[in-house]
């Protein structure tokens, strides 16, 4: 879940965040979000494929300490959670050896030293295991296009001129640290006067510390040379909350087991520094009048939203969190979901009052409400875009997923469409849970210096909802303001309900999905809301830093020849206008991460734009008189690579063409 809530700019006349922007520059705030979204996206992206050649090994008795990690064996299962290994590979010829800790049940899932996508996260330093038999501590290893680097990580390349060392900046894949660039801050990658030396060999009682005889696993992962840089997870990875004895989940979902009683470490990904510090944001101009929950929609408006039935929402959303299935997920599954329907809360009705709730504060206030404005055509497409969007945020699919996982669709041309069918599945942060009393076992995203407001005992403010807002800071302040704007009035009963109660961002329904709401009609900083991006109402392009409007296109791109991307005043039927609109969301929700080039690798963007076109295939076959703009050239990209090559409208809507905020 890649985009996390933690900073936001002032709503429509209502700073309901603005505090955040105040702390940090825009382009610091971005670089820390993209730090923070490191274990997310690795989560998210696809498996690199990596071939290996292992040897057996003899079961071994579970280790809980690093320092009585026992070789890896693919024979042996590794039902609890946060159990210690030691793994050999051979990296571009070069043998490597490392500790991991396992974050779910695994059996014969190796570990890795190019990928973090599966159940071994790697802790503390790499030894570089020599031909004698001794070790040194992997300084500064090569530079390799497809490999993840968090900030602080330190690699070299080898130019014309010499051996050159480079240290990440904030969290990069795919960027060349030797590519030119007329300011600092278009790179992610500061060079260094001299390379590191490599540090002394821990002591044997160091976790991360080796024995260089010990050869009871190796492996290869010499593909592509893809190695981690020194400073990734260079520090002990936090772990999810110990496995019960349970048998073990369903390996098409690795949700970690829940249960426990002693307090775990922290998640793997957990911040241990929070980026801002919030203050109360000022109370809304005028309370909302109080809805009455299940009210229907009003007589008049919401032109789309109205033909939207509980047959489409299952369409869209069928294995959702809290809706029971046999064929699912964990989380499909109880305790998480139950058979009567009591914990299916994320349903059309939840959406429904969502958008009201919203709607009414903002006709209150005399702003722009969501779903309830232009066109039936505008209208639908707001709401395939939110939901196309959001989907991403919180899909449980993967490349290649069986069905029901991902199923297919006939378009009005007769072509075959994947859709993918794992929206609003992960709405809690994987690795955490939530007790009924709003408690957790694993605790994190804590801010104790907090003085506005100040984290609750025993909660966790990990990330949740349609938007995963996260930290204790971010929770008070969408609490403020829904209690100071009168909105939710049955579950917002206290100005710091939130923060006793953060687990109801992800079992409560409508407040979910209110988060995300909120979250799109704000701007964003200097970055214009969704909204107005999607309905024309923004057409100016941005021409620095402190200048509110839509990206620039990178240097050398164009689209239809033109050096700027392809604006309209209102409503479009332009494909290559709606691609550039999509992009620009993309931008404001997750641009440092997701633009500026990254869809060649990164796979969260053409999700996006696949989402999105195959939500309006289905929708335009239902309702013919709908006509939403879809993006054929987007069509079934769930897995592509976008390059200079691709069509524009392709790159226009996966904002690869597009400069991230705010690198112009």
């Amino acid at each position: 879940m890649a985009n996390k809530l933690h900073n936001k700019g002032p709503a429509q006349g209502h700073r309901c965040g603005s505090t955040h922007a105040s702390t940090r520059p825009p382009r610091t705030l971005r670089r820390h979000r993209q730090a923070l979204a490191l274990a997310a996206a690795v989560m998210l992206n696809g498996a690199l494929g990596l071939g290996m050649t292992l040897a057996t090994a003899a079961p071994t008795a579970a280790a809980s300490s690093a320092s009585t990690a026992q070789p890896w064996s693919a024979s042996t299962t590794y039902a609890t959670a946060g159990t210690f290994v030691t793994y050999r590979a051979t990296v571009n010829g070069q043998l490597k050896e490392a500790t991991f800790i396992n974050a779910w049940w695994t059996q014969g899932d190796a570990p890795s030293f190019v990928s973090s996508d599966g159940p071994w996260k790697q802790v503390g330093a790499v030894q570089l295991i020599q031909p004698d038999g001794s070790a040194t501590v992997e300084a500064a290893p090569p530079w390799f296009g497809t490999a993840a680097y968090v900030g602080g990580s330190v690699v070299t390349v080898d130019t014309s001129s010499g051996r050159q060392c480079y240290k990440a900046k904030y969290w990069t894949q795919g960027f060349d640290p030797t590519t030119a660039v007329s300011q600092p801050w278009e790179t992610p990658w500061e060079a260094l006067a001299a390379c590191p030396a490599a540090p002394t060999r821990p002591s044997s009682g160091d976790p991360t510390s080796a024995d260089p005889g010990n050869t009871g696993n190796t492996g290869n992962d010499d593909v592509n040379g893809t190695g981690n840089g020194s400073g990734v997870n260079s520090t002990p990875t936090p772990v999810a909350p110990a496995a019960s004895s349970s048998p073990p989940p369903p390996r098409t979902d690795k949700l970690p087991p829940q249960s426990g009683t002693q307090a775990p470490p922290l998640p793997t990904g957990t911040p241990i520094v929070p980026p801002v510090t919030a203050d109360i944001p000022p109370a809304s101009p005028v309370k909302a009048p109080a809805l009455t929950p299940g009210a229907d929609l009003p007589a008049q408006g919401y032109a789309f939203l109205r033909r939207v039935t509980v047959e489409d929402w299952d369409w869209l959303f069928p294995l959702r969190s809290g809706r029971y299935d046999v064929n699912g997920g964990t989380r499909n599954t109880a305790p998480f979901a139950q058979p009567d329907g009591s914990t299916d809360t994320f349903q059309l009705a939840a959406f429904r009052r969502a958008v009201l709730e919203y709607n009414a504060w903002a006709k209150a206030n005399g702003y722009k409400q969501f779903l309830n404005e232009g066109t039936l055509k505008q209208q639908a497409e707001e709401f395939l875009v939110f939901w196309a969007k959001s989907s991403r945020e919180t899909s449980g699919s993967w490349s290649n997923a069986p069905a029901p996982w991902i199923t297919s669709l006939n378009d009005d041309n007769g072509t075959t469409m994947n859709v993918w069918k794992g929206g609003l599945y992960w709405v809690e942060e994987v690795g955490y849970s939530s007790r009924p009393d709003g408690t957790s076992p694993a605790i994190g995203y804590v801010d104790t210096g907090s003085a506005a407001f100040p984290p609750a005992p025993g909660r966790s403010y990990h990330g949740r909802g349609v938007i995963q807002l996260s930290w204790n800071y971010n929770y008070g302040a969408f609490s403020r303001w829904l209690y100071d704007s009168g909105l939710m009035r049955d579950v917002i009963t206290a100005p710091d309900t939130l923060l006793q109660r953060p687990d109801l961002v992800a079992s409560n329904g409508a407040l979910s999905i209110l988060s995300g709401i909120w979250f799109w009609m704000t701007p964003q900083g200097q970055k214009p809301s969704s909204h107005d991006v999607l309905y024309g109402d923004m057409t100016h392009i941005s021409t620095s830093g402190t200048d509110t409007g839509l990206p620039q296109l990178r240097t050398g791109l164009t689209v239809r020849g033109a050096a700027t991307g392809p604006v309209a005043a209102g409503d479009t039927t332009d494909e290559q206008v709606m691609a550039f609109r999509i992009g620009s969301i993309i931008n404001i929700v997750n641009g440092g991460l997701e633009c500026n080039g990254a869809a060649s690798w990164h796979n969260g963007p053409p999700q996006r734009v696949s989402y999105y076109n195959a939500y309006t295939a289905y929708f335009n076959q239902k309702m013919p008189d709908l006509q939403a703009t879809r993006v054929r050239a987007a069509t079934n990209v769930w897995d592509a690579r976008v390059s200079t090559s691709s069509p524009e409208a392709l790159q226009s809507a996966t904002c690869f063409n597009q400069k991230s905020y705010y690198g112009w």
